[in-house]
């Protein structure tokens, strides 16, 4: 209690904990802010007006900047400090076509001056034919470890022996320098990790045929995109510790081919989402016959990773001669077809070694009502896979249509060794409870082939 003619103590100053931490601490936390904001703590205290020049990451993006001169002044204000200490990373995002000269290639000799490991580029273009060329201190910086380029670039390198260190590349191709991309792709001593995106349209008029060697490389991803680009797009690549694959094709399979020498790929996945032709009788002769090679294509990619262990599959249809999958243990499909069971008894044939399977169909726009009551037609041999090896079956997005339901009753019926089957039903929220407990009432009374599998059934809001 405050006695009277007493003055109450004066409050107790609160104390900075932010800045008593080590500057080690303080450059980690700065390090994922951009530049902009990481120079504005010069303001905050004395202890703050040099601790930014140590932040070892930078990162830039013209859209936090008045004007393009404001801009331009604050990135070379920065490059430009003497206190400024070693790169880990250089992030810039700016738009190409206000620079007139441009000072983004004095930015990266900066960058690679100050033993830069991780350079991220993403320049935007309005003008197809406006390319950014790399300074050749690019391809022999002995510090340079991850490269992104998002834009359309340059390159001539003056020998074959780039990237002496680089251990990620990653490479945007859209309105390709086509001799450039080759000279990027050529030759990657000690890469690790390989990742080529992009889109192609008919601007982009000439045929690309890419020969890749990496000796060390063990991931690698494509992700493409044909818009009205009728030319072909191979990539052959000689890369013999692979490991890991993930192409997603978002559309036409028409225009792409991929060709992995011997490899030792365990895991991939292979999205080949692309629109298959409708059935229509007025649809033109020569458009059916080219999504007539579809197909055939996606087994050709397939022959890729026929030795995998890890497969996650995404297709319209896989008619064909498949090739066998003879260490194949854990599989995930996933089919646009309506009659997609064809295909799945068809790669349970072609894989002898499977224990786990996941599987769903997710509906596709050119079918019609007729075509959800084909039957299921079981093949002639019970696969050996199904009869001897499959432990686990996950069925997604079940609907309880009649081609599913013979589907799960064969399943059931010859799965030797079957642990488990789920069926999630969540999605289809429309079925009347009455149908729902008939449809779990008839699953239990098929007959199975293991005395120890259970069967769960999830209904409900997914």
């Amino acid at each position: 209690m405050v006695q009277m003619g007493s003055m109450p103590k004066p409050q107790e100053r609160v104390s900075d904990r932010i800045s008593a931490l080590p500057n080690e601490v303080l450059c980690h936390i700065l390090s994922f802010l951009p530049t902009k904001y990481v120079v504005r703590t010069t303001v905050l205290s004395k202890k703050w007006n040099n601790i930014w020049t140590s932040v070892p990451n930078l990162y830039f993006c013209d859209d936090d900047y008045p004007n393009v001169n404001a801009f331009i002044s604050f990135v070379d204000h920065v490059l430009d400090s003497p206190d400024l200490s070693r790169i880990q990373k250089f992030r810039l995002r700016c738009d190409h076509d206000y620079f007139e000269p441009p000072p983004i290639d004095r930015w990266i000799h900066s960058a690679i001056r100050r033993k830069v490991v991780e350079l991220d580029l993403c320049v935007s273009h309005l003008d197809p034919d406006d390319n950014l060329e790399l300074p050749q201190t690019n391809f022999m910086c002995e510090t340079l470890e991850v490269l992104k380029l998002q834009f359309h670039f340059i390159a001539h390198p003056l020998t074959s022996r780039c990237f002496p260190n680089l251990k990620f590349l990653y490479v945007l191709i859209h309105h390709p320098d086509i001799e450039s991309v080759k000279n990027v792709l050529s030759y990657l001593p000690v890469l690790e990790g390989l990742r080529i995106g992009g889109s192609l349209d008919d601007y982009d008029v000439e045929s690309l045929d890419i020969n890749i060697s990496a000796p060390a490389l063990k991931t690698l991803a494509i992700c493409l995109e044909f818009d009205d680009y009728d030319e072909e797009f191979k990539i052959c690549i000689e890369a013999p510790k692979l490991e890991s694959l993930d192409v997603q094709l978002l559309t036409s399979l028409l225009n792409f081919s991929l060709l992995i020498k011997e490899n030792l790929i365990v895991k991939a996945n292979v999205d080949l989402s692309y629109t298959e032709m409708p059935n229509s009788d007025i649809a033109d002769v020569e458009d059916i016959l080219l999504y007539a090679e579809e197909p055939d294509r996606a087994i050709a990619l397939l022959r890729n990773v026929s030795n995998v262990k890890y497969l996650s599959l995404s297709s319209h249809s896989l008619e064909g001669d498949l090739p066998a999958f003879d260490n194949l243990n854990q599989l995930k499909l996933v089919f646009y077809n309506c009659g997609y069971w064809r295909f799945l008894t068809n790669l349970l044939e072609r894989s002898p070694n499977l224990e786990y399977l996941v599987f769903e169909h997710k509906d596709c726009t050119i079918c019609n009502v007729e075509d959800f009551r084909h039957e299921f037609i079981p093949p002639e041999v019970v696969p050996i896979s199904l009869s001897s090896q499959l432990k686990t079956i996950n069925i997604n997005r079940f609907k309880g249509r009649r081609g599913e339901m013979e589907l799960v009753k064969y399943l059931l019926k010859n799965g030797g060794v079957l642990n488990k089957m789920t069926i999630d039903a969540s999605g289809n929220t429309n079925r009347p409870h009455a149908r729902t407990k008939a449809l779990s009432k008839e699953v239990s009374l098929f007959q199975r082939g293991s005395k120890t599998c259970q069967v769960e059934i999830r209904f409900g809001i997914s």
